[in-house]
């Protein structure tokens, strides 16, 4: 019995542009002008999603470096069956997620610091007051922490998930096409690493006001 394909229009991948199409022919020409504005476009989320990853700026920013070198290098490859965002992020996660192997062998993780932020500056928190008190920022850097270390404790599977949905807001079917899974597994996937996420925030927020 064949299987039912239960999902909708919305969970389908996205079809390349006639404008993306475009921007890749100018991509395979080696054009420029057209490598400075991919690099624009993409290199920041690119290097967001390389240190909520690894935990590491400069092993982040190493990643992005190696990370456009593969996509001009294969962008000739690209035959246009899905976004160009969802193909250089699957290049993006190929890259990160061996480098993650690399980085267990060799590191152990650690907290991440409250004074490091993924641009290397100190975190900007938002706040009700344009002057926040001691105790504000304080508490404000306590919440980010946790929310660190509740990430940490995910496995990669999971936290790959959520960073790609609930950080980069990346639909179901992308998703998909990135890490090559299911969208039903990429859903519950997801459930599942918001409801550990949950719970190691409730035990959080249990303790903080204990």
């Amino acid at each position: 019995m064949p299987r039912e394909i239960t999902y909708n229009w919305l969970d389908r991948p996205a079809e390349l542009t006639a404008q993306e199409a475009l921007f890749v022919s100018r991509l395979k020409a080696n054009e420029d002008a057209a490598y400075d504005e991919l690099v624009r476009t993409y290199s920041a989320s690119i290097y967001h999603v390389a240190y909520r990853m690894t935990g590491d700026a400069a092993e982040a920013s190493d990643a992005v470096q190696d990370i456009f070198l593969k996509i001009f290098r294969h962008i000739g490859g690209f035959k246009g069956e899905a976004a160009l965002k969802t193909w250089i992020f699957k290049i993006a996660f190929s890259e990160i997620l061996n480098r993650l192997r690399w980085w267990k062998r060799r590191h152990r993780f650690t907290t991440l610091s409250l004074d490091e932020s993924p641009n290397g500056n100190a975190p900007s928190y938002n706040v009700a007051h344009a002057s926040p008190t001691p105790e504000e920022i304080l508490q404000a850097k306590e919440r980010e922490d946790a929310i660190e270390q509740a990430m940490w404790k995910l496995s990669r599977e999971h936290r790959s998930i959520i960073v790609l949905r609930d950080v980069e807001g990346f639909s179901y079917a992308e998703i998909a096409e990135v890490l090559g899974i299911s969208i039903g597994t990429v859903k519950s996937r997801l459930a599942r690493a918001r409801a550990d996420l949950k719970k190691s925030l409730m035990c959080y927020l249990s303790v903080r006001h204990l």
